[in-house]
């Protein structure tokens, strides 16, 4: 048995990559209640390799079978053997054993579904679903109860439709039938009034479990398929960041003028940076860094497992950060992500970019990635450009502000309240469906369905028939 003093200012999850164990495995250990409660002399039983907890929380959880492997299971589950042996504190493939509980960790790419807001942690917003045929209008579900809260953008995984909702509650509906699963309260009914005009932040699905953050200031993890609560961290400001998951780690920012990272099974924080101005947006990852814009304008790129701050620069107000690679995205305005200079800029009139390929993607047109000049004609909005290029003027059609990328296809509501689908090649229109609602947030696309979130507070699908289908 190795015993460890915990030294000041240090963090479990420190202390976990020190001796290459897990938080998971320490707090099992220890019968730690509070993963971020440990303080300096508190000894800790650090587990040995072969010692093999309870498997943490969410994730799939595998009996091994006679004949299997590291190996094996990887092949099987399109994991590979370091990620497994890593995700079960297990330091020798020859560990495994019959009998023994294994968690296959969740692989990051969300295939055809959509787990977070923008689809990736890096806020791409596109993603890989062909939607063919035309559009038929879905379930529609309304809470009974309506506390004039903006409602959050959806997200799709596990079959399931994640968004907070007019009530001020984060529900889990069945993707198919529309029925609730589970609800949790984002806040109470005095926190609630705190947003003003601020959205409830996006869930973010990954591996098992939910994290929900909420006006109270609370990030929790629950059981993504029961609500079960898993953990939660206090903040001191409320919360509106929207959450992004990436190897392990789930990152936002705080009203608290604070961006944490914690370890996602436990929710031990891993680090905490003062940014001197409260966060509202949403927080993306990319190359090792995390990307935010604070309340004051500025564009922050930290270290991903540090939080030490790498540069600042003024952002362009008009938007999140998106990490497009090799190009780092605020509105109209492109970053190098390595140095913060600014590569080119133009004026997207309020919209919010998509990056694929080459290129980045405005509801009024579609740009080359590295120069900025325009390389398709706007629709249905309007792209100017600056710094010599042609300004092309925008045709007589509604204004989409927020859209998403699907296949060949953009997707996006416009401010005559109707979903629209266009080509972003030709600007040719797919088709458009009727809301009867406006909505400001970006729709989640898996499956075959699109899933829309109302300005009323409600949550909207529509489903595509498939060639063949009468």
């Amino acid at each position: 048995m190795v015993f460890y003093f915990v030294q000041r200012g240090e963090t479990l999850y420190a202390v976990a990559k020190r001796y290459q164990t897990t938080v998971h495995a320490i707090v099992v250990a220890n019968r730690l209640e509070d993963p971020n409660a440990i303080c300096p002399g508190q000894a800790l039983i650090i587990p040995r390799p072969g010692e093999v907890p309870s498997p943490p929380p969410g994730g799939i959880v595998h009996l091994v079978r006679a004949g299997e492997t590291i190996f094996t299971l990887g092949r099987t589950f399109g994991a590979s053997p370091q990620e497994i042996l890593r995700a079960n504190q297990v330091a020798h493939p020859e560990f495994i054993l019959p009998g023994q509980q294994l968690v296959i960790p969740e692989q990051t790419e969300a295939r055809e579904d959509w787990p977070m807001l923008g689809r990736t942690p890096g806020r791409a917003g596109s993603g890989p679903v062909v939607l063919e045929g035309a559009p038929v209008e879905g379930w529609t579900f309304a809470p009974r109860r309506n506390a004039g809260v903006k409602p959050s953008a959806p997200v799709i995984r596990y079959d399931r439709v994640y968004v907070g909702l007019g009530d001020g509650q984060f529900h889990a509906i069945c993707r198919e039938s529309g029925r609730v699963k589970w609800r949790v309260a984002a806040g109470d009914t005095e926190s609630l009034t705190l947003l003003g005009d601020h959205a409830l932040a996006t869930p973010a699905v990954y591996d098992g479990l939910a994290y929900l953050a909420g006006p109270d200031g609370v990030m929790k993890a629950v059981d993504a398929h029961s609500g079960r609560p898993v953990w939660k961290v206090i903040t001191g400001g409320p919360i509106t960041s929207s959450p992004a998951v990436w190897d392990g780690l789930v990152y936002f920012g705080s009203w608290d003028e604070h961006l944490y990272a914690l370890e996602a099974k436990t929710g031990a924080i891993v680090w905490r940076r003062h940014v001197a101005a409260p966060i509202y947006q949403p927080v993306a990852v990319g190359d090792d860094h995390l990307f935010v814009v604070s309340a004051d304008g500025l564009l922050w790129a930290l270290g991903r497992e540090t939080g030490d701050v790498y540069w600042k620069a003024s952002g362009d107000g008009d938007g999140s950060p998106v990490f497009a690679e090799v190009v780092l995205l605020t509105g109209g305005r492109a970053y190098d992500p390595t140095n913060g200079e600014v590569l080119w800029d133009i004026d997207t009139s309020g919209t919010w970019p998509v990056s694929g390929l080459d290129q980045v993607i405005f509801p009024g047109g579609t740009v080359d990635l590295f120069t900025g000049a325009l390389l398709r004609s706007p629709v249905p909005g309007h792209v100017g450009a600056s710094g010599g290029r042609e300004c092309v003027p925008p045709p007589p059609v509604p204004v989409v502000r927020s859209h998403v990328a699907t296949g060949a296809m953009l997707l996006g509501v416009g401010d005559d309240r109707r979903l629209h689908a266009w080509d972003p090649g030709n600007g040719k229109v797919h088709w458009t469906a009727e809301l009867n609602e406006a909505s400001e947030q970006p729709p989640g696309v898996a499956r075959g369905q699109v899933v829309v979130s109302l300005a009323d507070g409600s949550v909207r699908t529509y489903r595509f028939k498939q060639p063949g289908e009468k």
